[in-house]
C-alpha cells in the first residue's frame, strides 16, 4: 500500500508486493476452476495490470496470481487488496473466502480457522466485461479497462483484539476540536483494555476502556491545541497515533472543515477558488497500476501549473495519491466509478447495490484525507431523465450517510433539463462549447447561457463548478491552418475558456479542465474511430506525461489567478 508512514508498529503485517506465479486462463467460466489444478507457467507483477504487459497486452479472460503467505499463529489475519479489476475471487489452501466486484476500491477478507504455517493464496481475476458478474465496469466506458491486482496487498495478522478502522471529524477548526470514532473487533469481549492516543508524539488521551462485545466502537472527542490548520495553501499535517491493547494504528489527519456557503465553497470559513483537471489513473505502460515515481511526478506536473484542484474521473482515486494531494494541498473531488448511465441501470437492483458497496469502500478508505473535500457520483448519466432520479437519491444519500462533512455532487452533461440537481450541494456541469459545436468565438455565449437557466431554475444559490470543458490536440500535430485537433487549437480553446470564467466572469466557483494527460479508450468500434490513435487526445500532457501547448496557457492562467 506504500503510505507516506508505517501505519503500524504493534501489528505484525506482511507486504505481498513482488512477483506472483501466474496463469492466464482465458475465456472460461470461474465457477469451473479447480484452482488446486492451475498449471502456473508465468510470473506477474503484483501491483501491476496484466494486460498492460507486452505479453499479455490487451487480452481478456480469467487469469490466476498465486502466492504464499505466512499465517503467524491461528488467530485471525486479514488480507488487504486496494484494488482488483474487475472482478475477483480469493482463495486460501484451496478455500474460497469472498468475492469481490469493482475495482478501484480497497477491500478485505479475514483468515480464520487455520493452522499457523505458511499458506497458499490464489486469487482468481476477471477482466471481461460481465454485467451479470460485475455491473460496474461497462465495455462502452470512454476509458480503457485495465486488469488484475493493480494497487497494493498486505496481509495484517489481527490476534485476539484489534483496530478495524479509524475516523477523524474536524468538529470545529477554530478551537482544533477533533472527533476520534475507533472500530474494533475480537475473538472474546476483551474487558478492561488500554486505550492510548497521541498526536505528533503527544499524548492526549490515556485511559481504561471496559468492552464488553466481541465488536464496536469507541467515540472520543479531542481538543488538539497548537495544531496547525490544513489548507490548500497550507497544507498543514498531523501524525495521530491510537493504541488499543496490544494493537495501534497510525494516521495522519489534517484539521479543516468544508462547507457550501451559497455560490461559495468554503474551507475553514475562507473560500476557495477551485482550479485544475479531470485525471485518469493511468498509463499505457501500468494500466491502472501506477508507480510511486509516477504519481509523484502527476503531482509535480499539477502544481507547476498552479493546480489547487483535481477531479478523480471517473472512479476513486488511488490512496497513494491522494497522500501526495494531502501534502501538497491540492483539493480533491472523489467520484464511485460510473459514465453514462441510462435508467437501464439506476432501475436495476443489482447495478444499484454493487454501487452502493462501491461508495462504502471509497469512503472507508478515503475519508480521512483532508484533500478530499467532495464527493461524487454518475458521471453524464441520465439526470435528465426523471426514472433515474430515486437511484440518484439512494446514491447521494448514501453518502450524507456515511460522512455529513463533505458536500456531494455529480457532473450533469443535460444542464437545460435535468431533474436532480436540487439533490446536491454543488452544482457540476460537463460542457464542449467550441469542440463537439460552435466554434471558439460561440464558448462564452454558450456558457452564459448555461449560467443564466441554472440560475433561472432553482440554482441561483448554489456554488457552480464547469466539470468538464476543452478540446482534442493529438500531440505534436501543429499546422498553419490551427484546426481542431491541433496543439494549437486546444491552446486557443483553454484560453478562451478560463478567460471567460474567471476574468470575464465570476459566476462559477472552480473549473476541471478535460483533461490532465491523455488516456486509451474503449476498443468499441463506434468509440475508437472517434478517438485518433485509439486515446482521449484532450490531455494537456499526453499519455507519456509530454506536454503541449495548452499546458503553457494553462499554467499562466491558472498561477495569476492563484495570486489574486
Amino acid at each position: 500500500m506504500l503510505r507516506r508512514f508505517r501505519q503500524h508498529d504493534r501489528r505484525q503485517v506482511t507486504d505481498l508486493r513482488g512477483i506472483w506465479d501466474f496463469a492466464f486462463l482465458g475465456d472460461v467460466d470461474p465457477d469451473a476452476v479447480d484452482v488446486t489444478a492451475i498449471d502456473y507457467t508465468d510470473r506477474m507483477a503484483v501491483p501491476g495490470c496484466f494486460d498492460a504487459t507486452p505479453k499479455y497486452a490487451g487480452r481478456r479472460g480469467l487469469a490466476a496470481y498465486r502466492t504464499r503467505i505466512p499465517l503467524a499463529d491461528d488467530t485471525p489475519h486479514r488480507l488487504v487488496l486496494d484494488a482488483v479489476h474487475h472482478w475477483c475471487r480469493i482463495f486460501v489452501n484451496g478455500k474460497p473466502l469472498r468475492d469481490h466486484v469493482g475495482g478501484f476500491t480497497r477491500f478485505a477478507t479475514d483468515i480464520t480457522g487455520h493452522e499457523q504455517g505458511e499458506a497458499e493464496l490464489v486469487v482468481l481475476v476477471d477482466n471481461r466485461f460481465d454485467y451479470a458478474r460485475c455491473p460496474l465496469h461497462l465495455e462502452y466506458f470512454d476509458w480503457y479497462h485495465y486488469g488484475g491486482i493493480a494497487r497494493g496487498a498486505e496481509l495484517h495478522r489481527l490476534g485476539n483484539l484489534w483496530i478495524d478502522a479509524l475516523w477523524v471529524t474536524t468538529e470545529d477548526y477554530a478551537s482544533r476540536t477533533v472527533k476520534v470514532a475507533i472500530d474494533y473487533g475480537a475473538t472474546a469481549p476483551p474487558g478492561s483494555t488500554d486505550l492510548i492516543i497521541a498526536c505528533d508524539g503527544d499524548v492526549v488521551l490515556s485511559e481504561t476502556v471496559d468492552l464488553t462485545d466481541t465488536s464496536g466502537r469507541i467515540e472520543r472527542t479531542l481538543q488538539l491545541r497548537g495544531a496547525k490548520l490544513w489548507s490548500p495553501e497550507a497544507p498543514n499535517l498531523h501524525m495521530l497515533h491510537l493504541r488499543l491493547g496490544d494493537d495501534d494504528m497510525r494516521e495522519r489527519l489534517g484539521i479543516r472543515q468544508v462547507r457550501v456557503d451559497g455560490r461559495q465553497i468554503l474551507i475553514n470559513d475562507q473560500p476557495v477558488r477551485l482550479l485544475g483537471f479531470n485525471r485518469h489513473d493511468a498509463h499505457p505502460q501500468f494500466g491502472h497500476g501506477l508507480p510511486d515515481a509516477l504519481l509523484l511526478a502527476d503531482v509535480q506536473l499539477l502544481l507547476d501549473m498552479g493546480c489547487n484542484f483535481v477531479r478523480g474521473s471517473h472512479y476513486p482515486q488511488d490512496v497513494r495519491f491522494l497522500d501526495l494531494c494531502d501534502e501538497a494541498g491540492l483539493c480533491v473531488w472523489n467520484e464511485a466509478l460510473g459514465w453514462q448511465h441510462t435508467a437501464e441501470h439506476l432501475t436495476d437492483p443489482r447495478f444499484i447495490e454493487a454501487q452502493l458497496a462501491m461508495i462504502d469502500e471509497m469512503v472507508a478508505m478515503s475519508f480521512n484525507r483532508p484533500s478530499v473535500i467532495m464527493w461524487g457520483i454518475l458521471n453524464e448519466s441520465h439526470s435528465h431523465d426523471p426514472a433515474c432520479r430515486q437511484g440518484y437519491a439512494t446514491l447521494l444519500g448514501r453518502l450524507r450517510e456515511l460522512d455529513p462533512t463533505r458536500p456531494v455532487t455529480y457532473a450533469c452533461n443535460h444542464p437545460f433539463d435535468d431533474v436532480c440537481l436540487d439533490l446536491v450541494d454543488i452544482v457540476s456541469i460537463n460542457t464542449y462549447p467550441g469542440w463537439y459545436h460552435d466554434g471558439i468565438e460561440d464558448i462564452p455565449q454558450r456558457l452564459d447561457e448555461i449560467f443564466a437557466h441554472l440560475d433561472a431554475h432553482g440554482q441561483a444559490d448554489k456554488p457552480i463548478i464547469v466539470s468538464e470543458i476543452g478540446a482534442g490536440a493529438v500531440p505534436g500535430w501543429r499546422d498553419q491552418n490551427a484546426a481542431r485537433w491541433t496543439e494549437q487549437y486546444q491552446a486557443r480553446l483553454l484560453d478562451a475558456v478560463i478567460r471567460h470564467l474567471f476574468v470575464d466572469r465570476d459566476r462559477v466557483c472552480g473549473l476541471s479542465i478535460w483533461q490532465f494527460c491523455d488516456c486509451r479508450t474503449s476498443e468499441q468500434v463506434g468509440r475508437i474511430l472517434r478517438r485518433p490513435r485509439g486515446f482521449n487526445n484532450k490531455g494537456v500532457v499526453d499519455e507519456y506525461r509530454r506536454p503541449k501547448l495548452a499546458y503553457e496557457v494553462v499554467k499562466r492562467h491558472f498561477q495569476a489567478l492563484r495570486t489574486r
